[in-house]
């Protein structure tokens, strides 16, 4: 059986005392002295006390010292209370700080107004385009190393440790600013960065409070190098310069990555105070007797360089090396300037309002000028990449040639040869006179290369552009594109005619109101005319007729909208349309005319290429969004080029050939030689130029679009061509017969088919062989040419006294015809026999009574009679196509038998025959 080592509960007694004596309860301490009580007598009492300052109180206690007493203990406990409440409210006014603060929006620490850039169409920057804030945003991977340890070297030495807020560096500055009595800043970079791009720089608990508390939000949400690329991007540099790439371009003239260590340090020390450490002012602007301007950048570089030494971020030897000044080169000038002039100024600026009609477009945003004034901030502001279809050497050669002309024609009073323009400031501007405006556009592209607005470079942004913001009139340059052009799509030909004469034209009043004429450039008509010649010679009097005859008002003005020509600068008249006193901007017209060149297909011009925005994404491609549309057909195109080529061949501009090229165009002169102009087309461009007086003063009586502006046009435009080593090159390629083109003979008087009396007109017009689209060619054979016996001295009808007696054509004005009226009147009627001839309505005054016997007779019998049965012949054949009973019926009729009792009589006389065929033949024309 199993023994237990012991037994617990062996002498055990619940009841007995824990400790005893002999049986007796005893205390376990009671041998020891320490739980002993000594007797008050005792010696071991004595030893018993101690030293204190609290004293039994033996008498009345001192009332004053009472009071003292209670009112410390009493401040102290008041004290202690309202630092406990001074310390719950600051708690609570900081919650409530923190409650406010704005949102952590990521967005704002990167969409920080950037700089926008403007290129060529080769990819060359032109300029920046920037509001007040010049930035350039870079990724961190593009800032060398040196610049990032500069930075943080001296502005936040434990950028890489803390969390947003370093506590160390607070209470330092609060030291130092105690004992210093300074105020040197506590923020880190993070803390710097939330300040500038979600807060302001107020200075206040507030911004302090919430600053720390969104930059410890921004320490969990940013790693470092993204919190140090948003800070190097945002912070101010001096002058317009934003972030450290603008910095590094406008003091030093480098890209980040060409700058020097001390160039680095120099950049991070300028922070501080911007403008008082400037580097380009105190080295070249800043002078004074007492500082050394120069010394301030220096130090305070030596300073960033020590502080990157000290953090250990350069070697001992690196920074011995960047202590030496030299190894920092600053800009005396600076190349990003921000009030300084971009080049090609006046086509940078039309092609900036083109950008705003772009972005209010794509914004859905109304035209107003509030509007553009916020989608232009956005383009300074946006980053945006704006390529041109400028070409600069082209724009180059424009503004070269426009500056150093020496032939510009005179003014007609010299005492106009300045223009005081009034600036918004209220002061004046002296401008030299005349001012000349040209535009250069490839027309089969739509791009314009060129744009040049005034004779010298412009000194100040946003000045006068003179080919897109004047409206000055243009003259007879208008005439292809509202006359003739129109004209010829409605069915006409460079053949169809016209009447050069002064007789009044329906519609075309004077200042009484009643119908008129205008006066042609030069004066003297000319009789009939085809619409080439007259385009040729620039005919007032026959565009008019064109107008008024063959086109009208409302379709001219139709015709010039769908060229892209703004309803506010049309003129709707008829002096507006034929004769150009509307006012159509340089643009316009090269636009206009690039029409015709491109196969009569309107393209909307393109100043811009395309716009991408700050990420490189595409946000407009101004071709693929051109506006395009079909207004002449091709073959009307090729014939008013054709037309406009013998403009420059032998009409109003042959100092616009070009040699080599082959060149087309119109000149204009406006009235009172209040401007000039010529528009002219080669295989490659087309181009407009304007000359006149800002302030609508006549140039000298002597100068026209033919003589001054075809000069200057052809010597700009011939150094382009030769710049740039451009081959011959036809306007519009392919042959006639390709545009649906046939050759036709026509009338010069009628424009219809020729007859062999056209052939031998009297008046020597004859016939003419053009071109006319197949579809409108004539079919009718001319209805106003009359083979008559014409006595060969008079050139009149013969009589049987006549001894030279031939065939000719002359002309019987039908009835119908817009010159019918005038055939009889008293005052026109000798214009239209001056034009037109006599001969229908008079017999040869020579010869009435010199001839007898039977050389009469042997006239009438020969040749009268068998040419009054021919007429006989074909007035019967006439009245078969006339209603029986009609007036023109009933008039030829009467005629028919009038002449034919005339022949049948025993003994006509030649003057009676022949005034019985001069009626039938004008009943005949009436009909028609």
């Amino acid at each position: 059986m199993y023994q237990p080592p012991y037994d617990p509960n062996a002498g055990y007694d619940a009841d007995e005392p824990a400790y005893t004596v002999d049986g007796s309860p005893q205390s376990p301490y009671a041998d020891d002295p320490a739980y002993q009580t000594p007797s008050s007598g005792s010696a071991a009492f004595r030893r018993a006390k101690r030293f204190t300052i609290f004293k039994p109180r033996l008498g009345k206690p001192n009332f004053i010292l009472s009071v003292l007493v209670n009112a410390f203990r009493f401040t102290l406990l008041l004290v202690f209370l309202l630092g406990l409440a001074l310390a719950g409210a600051v708690l609570g006014i900081a919650k409530a700080y923190v409650e406010t603060a704005p949102t952590l929006d990521l967005a704002q620490l990167s969409e920080q107004a950037r700089t926008s850039f403007i290129y060529d169409a080769d990819g060359n920057v032109i300029t920046d385009y920037k509001g007040t804030e010049n930035r350039v945003m870079v990724s961190i991977v593009q800032m060398p190393m040196n610049l990032r340890h500069a930075f943080v070297a001296v502005e936040d030495a434990r950028f890489y440790t803390h969390n947003g807020v370093d506590v160390k560096r607070i209470v330092g500055s609060f030291v130092q600013n105690i004992l210093s009595n300074t105020n040197q800043g506590g923020s880190t970079i993070t803390q710097q960065l939330i300040k500038n791009t979600l807060l302001s720089s107020e200075l206040s608990y507030k911004r302090k409070i919430q600053e720390a508390y969104l930059a410890m939000q921004l320490e969990t949400m940013y790693t470092k190098d993204q919190i140090l690329e948003c800070y190097l991007n945002t912070i101010y540099m001096g002058e317009n310069y934003y972030g450290v790439e603008v910095g590094a371009e406008g003091y030093f003239g480098k890209g980040l990555s060409e700058l020097t260590l001390r160039e680095c340090a120099m950049m991070a020390g300028l922070i501080n105070n911007p403008y008082y450490y400037n580097p380009r002012r105190n080295f070249y602007t800043r002078k004074s007797e007492l500082t050394d301007y120069r010394k301030l950048t220096n130090d305070r570089t030596d300073y960033v360089l020590r502080s990157m030494y000290e953090s250990e971020f350069i070697s001992y030897q690196d920074y011995q090396n960047a202590l030496d000044p030299a190894t920092a080169s600053v800009l005396e000038t600076s190349t990003t300037e921000g009030e300084g002039m971009y080049p090609y100024a006046h086509y940078v600026e039309y092609a900036v309002k083109e950008v705003v009609d772009c972005f209010l477009t794509l914004n859905g945003l109304e035209d107003t000028s509030e509007n553009r004034f916020k989608m232009e901030n956005e383009l300074r502001t946006g980053g945006y990449r704006v390529t041109l279809a400028i070409d600069t050497q082209i724009q180059q050669i424009v503004e070269d040639t426009l500056k150093n002309w020496t032939k510009y024609p005179a003014l007609r009073d010299p005492g106009d040869k300045v223009y005081r323009a009034k600036n918004s400031d209220g002061s004046y501007t002296e401008i030299i006179q005349p001012q000349a405006a040209a535009v250069v556009l490839d027309y089969r592209t739509g791009e314009l290369k060129a744009i040049v607005g005034g004779r010298t470079p412009p000194t100040q942004r946003k000045t006068l552009n003179r080919t897109t913001d004047m409206k000055m009139p243009v003259g007879s340059a208008i005439k292809p594109i509202s006359v003739y052009a129109p004209a010829i799509e409605l069915g006409a030909s460079p053949a169809s005619v016209v009447y050069n004469i002064p007789v009044p034209i329906s519609g075309w009043k004077n200042n009484e109101g009643k119908d008129s004429w205008p006066k042609n450039f030069g004066g003297g008509y000319s009789g009939p005319a085809t619409l080439r010649e007259a385009m040729k010679r620039s005919q007032n009097v026959s565009a008019v007729q064109t107008l008024m005859g063959m086109v009208g008002i409302e379709r001219s003005v139709d015709f010039l909208l769908k060229l892209g020509i703004d309803k506010d600068h049309i003129d709707a008249t008829p002096f507006g349309l034929a004769l150009g006193s509307s006012g159509i901007t340089p643009v316009q017209m090269a636009v206009a005319f690039g029409v015709l060149g491109n196969g009569g297909v309107y393209q909307k011009p393109i100043s811009f290429l395309g716009i991408s925005d700050s990420e490189g994404r595409v946000v407009w491609d101004s071709h693929q969004q051109q506006e395009r549309r079909q207004v002449f057909r091709p073959a009307t195109a090729w014939l008013v080029v054709d037309m406009m080529k013998g403009v420059v061949s032998g009409g109003t501009a042959t100092n616009a050939k070009i040699s080599g090229q082959t060149v087309a165009g119109k000149t204009g002169t406006n009235s009172d030689q209040r401007g000039i102009c010529f528009v002219g087309l080669t295989g490659w461009y087309s181009s407009s130029l304007w000359i006149g007086h800002d302030n609508y003063k006549p140039l000298s009586s002597k100068a026209s679009g033919g003589n001054s502006a075809t000069l200057l046009w052809q010597s700009y435009m011939g150094a382009i061509h030769k710049a740039k080593n451009l081959p011959n090159k036809n306007i519009l390629d392919g042959d006639p017969e390709s545009y649906g083109l046939t050759k036709v003979t026509t009338c010069a008087v009628s424009g219809q088919l020729a007859t062999d009396a056209c052939r031998n007109d009297m008046m020597g017009y004859g016939t003419v062989t053009d071109y006319w689209y197949t579809p409108t060619v004539p079919t009718v054979a001319c209805q106003m040419h009359q083979s008559l016996a014409v006595c060969a001295d008079s050139n009149m009808i013969a009589t049987p006294n006549c001894p030279n007696v031939v065939n000719r054509g002359v002309v019987v004005i039908p009835q119908g015809h817009p010159l019918y009226q005038f055939v009889n009147d008293a005052k026109y009627g000798s214009v239209i026999a001056e034009y037109l001839g006599s001969a229908a309505s008079a017999l040869c005054p020579l010869h009435q009574y010199g001839y007898q016997g039977s050389q009469a007779d042997t006239v009438v019998t020969n040749t009268l009679i068998p040419d009054a049965r021919t007429l006989i012949q074909s007035a019967q054949g006439l009245l078969g196509s006339l209603e029986a009973g009609s007036a023109a019926y009933q008039n030829i009729e009467w005629a028919i038998s009038n002449l034919q009792a005339v022949i049948d009589s025993p003994s006509p006389s030649s003057a009676d025959v022949a005034g019985a065929m001069a009626q039938l033949t004008q009943a005949m024309a009436g009909a028609y």
